[in-house]
């Protein structure tokens, strides 16, 4: 039964009924005089006077589900936990799952979206998706909802423009900050991106060590990267990534982070062992350890952690201090639950058959919730006849009970025939977008060469075909920028390299007919490579007796410390032989030798030692 003075859930849907035009007048009204309605129907209802407001849009909170038996989409109202609402699909698969945004709802299956408005109730358009047969990871946020395929790395935006970017293949679980933007990492690269709401690209403003194990959270309304490998956590920044702090553990490869922290503490779990760690910077882990089960990775809502085990359907929860709240067990449907956290702050965990829903609340309290369709209705009062009215006739017989007639049913006038409604129009093909981020980005250095080989894989060309890859190059002390246009799939930057120790940057960025797409960067610190330099050295005439005779000098850099080179030199000239010298780099790996006498000028020499080519000399008189 509803309360006196509260909208039925009919009602509200009757006064959705309105054009999009309305509907973003609505949106548009100042959060005052949202105020002002919400507190004028609170008085109404405690008084008994509401009446419809006209013009109010009544958004639906809660989380959908779809139910394969009735070929639905059920709304389960996250605060009275009950369906009250359906909508009924054109077609639906296993696994199918619904994201919503202020205004629509989205199913979204193995290769399509179907969109429906949460007004009318009413499905609006069907749209293919980039799937390839992968199912992505759908985020719900405020003002629209992300679809994240982890494996291809293709992150498609929902709404009114829809739009899809490529953030590189091989991401971790996404997060949400309160502004609305989506973070991913891209383990592969250590590429931290983010997609703010709005933006048309991504922005990586940071990269985490390259290969380290970990996870992105939030963590006090910032995201945080924790790397696994070092056991450490650090704010990522716009400028890169801050301090690492270490968080007191060791985890394993495999650990899963929560998205969010719980009053100030991380949420990490261990597969591996059954533990649920509680982190947090400057102060020691809380461990719990857990009954043996098969655990999807963490989320949270409010002050409580969700912990759903798949092996033995169960749920449990836990408060930031570690201790158990809730454990539950939920309902068993063919196929595996799905835990996802709406936008409403709850954890909702769907029956992979959508018979069932569980709602998890800020404080960890679990209730499971029957989906079945239509929500409950208030009962209607049972009509009240009228007493049998008495009737006297005109010679005064006994009075004669007159029974009331039966109730009249109206008669049915034939309708007129209305044509079905034209199917919609297909929707429009999703436009173009620059081009993804191009992947396994590397810099090869051969010694002793000055010039840096540049290798990639190609980026996605997201609807257009790219024609050609930007590559710019800089030292870090800014001298020898560059930059170039290649077709290829690789570029030889000339003289980027003079030395040992000489850091720099290089950036490869896709371009197609939509412009430039989101670029991949790598830092190169050249390492100290072996290098062996050929010069004429002094005169050696009195050991050879010729003219123009004279040693070859040579300097050793970058070799192992202490190590034993066989020296060998070599000429032009085919008879030229020569059975070498051995010498020992000293302790920093250098060495100089003056050796080798020579005098045939117009030759070329050079020398080899340890797998390493000096420079080549042309022989030239005095």
């Amino acid at each position: 039964m509803y309360a006196r003075g509260y909208p039925s859930c009919v009602q509200i849907r009757k006064w959705g009924r309105r054009s999009a035009g309305e509907r973003n007048r609505a949106a548009r009204w100042p959060v005052a005089l949202l105020v002002v309605v919400a507190v004028g129907a609170v008085t109404a209802a405690l008084t008994g006077a509401a009446k419809p407001v006209s013009g109010l849009e009544f958004l639906q909170s809660g989380h959908w589900v779809v139910n394969l038996a009735l070929g639905q989409a059920v709304h389960v109202d996250g605060a009275s936990k009950k369906p009250d609402g359906q909508v009924p699909l054109p077609h639906v698969d296993q696994g199918s799952q619904v994201v919503q945004s202020p205004t629509s709802g989205y199913v979204v299956g193995s290769a399509d979206v179907t969109e429906f408005d949460k007004s009318t109730l009413s499905v609006e358009r069907t749209s293919p998706l980039p799937s390839d047969g992968e199912r992505p990871l759908a985020v719900e946020v405020a003002g629209g909802p992300y679809l994240v395929y982890a494996g291809s790395g293709q992150v498609v935006r929902l709404g009114s423009e829809p739009k899809i970017l490529s953030a590189g293949r091989g991401l971790g679980s996404p997060v949400t900050t309160d502004d609305a933007t989506l973070w991913m990492h891209r383990a592969e690269t250590g590429a931290i991106c983010s997609w703010a709401r709005g933006a048309d690209e991504l922005s990586c403003p940071a990269t985490a060590p390259a290969g380290h194990a970990g996870g992105l959270t939030v963590n006090g309304g910032k995201p945080v990267f924790v790397d696994a490998t070092e056991g450490t956590m650090s704010t990522v920044e716009a400028t890169g990534m801050g301090v690492q702090k270490p968080l007191g553990l060791r985890l394993p490869p495999t650990a899963r982070v929560a998205p969010a922290d719980v009053a100030g503490k991380i949420a990490v779990l261990d597969p591996d062992t059954d533990r649920l760690h509680l982190v947090s910077a400057g102060s020691n882990p809380v461990t719990v350890v857990l009954p043996a089960g098969e655990y999807s990775s963490p989320s949270v809502t409010g002050t409580s952690v969700v912990l759903l085990d798949r092996g033995n359907n169960v749920l449990r929860t836990y408060g930031g201090d570690g201790r158990e709240r809730k454990t539950t067990p939920i309902p068993v449907e063919k196929g595996e639950p799905r835990l996802s956290r709406g936008e409403d702050a709850r954890v909702y965990v769907d029956g992979a058959e959508g018979k069932h829903v569980v709602v998890v609340d800020g404080d960890g309290s679990i209730t499971p919730v029957p989906v079945q369709g239509k929500g409950e209705l208030p009962p209607q009062p049972t009509p009240v006849q009228p007493p049998p009215a008495t009737v006297a006739t005109p010679d005064r017989q006994p009075p004669v009970r007159q029974e009331p007639a039966p109730p009249v049913t109206p008669s049915r006038q034939p309708q007129k025939q209305v044509p079905p409604p034209a199917p919609p129009p297909p929707p429009p093909p999703i436009p173009a977008t620059p081009p993804g981020m191009p992947g396994n980005l590397a810099v090869r250095i051969a010694a002793p060469a000055s010039d840096a080989t540049v290798t990639w894989t190609a980026a996605p060309a997201n609807g257009a075909p790219v024609t050609g890859y930007v590559v710019t190059w800089v030292r870090e002390d800014g001298s020898r920028p560059g930059s170039a246009t290649v077709p290829g799939l690789s570029h030889v930057i000339a003289g980027i390299w003079s030395g040992r120790d000489v850091a720099f940057t290089v950036t490869v960025a896709a371009v197609n007919s939509a412009g430039r797409g989101t670029p991949a960067s790598v830092r190169t610190a050249a390492t100290a490579q072996p290098t062996i330099t050929l010069s004429r050295g002094g005169s050696a005439s009195k050991e050879c007796g010729e003219p123009n005779c004279a040693w070859m000098r040579m300097v050793f850099e970058g070799f192992e410390p202490g190590a034993t080179l066989d020296v060998m030199p070599h000429s032009s000239h085919p008879g030229y032989s020569n059975p070498g010298h051995r010498l020992r780099a000293d302790s920093a790996g250098n060495a100089n030798l003056q050796a080798f006498y020579y005098h045939g000028v117009g030759h070329t020499v050079w020398v080899t030692a340890g797998g390493v080519t000096s420079n080549r000399l042309t022989w030239t008189a005095g």
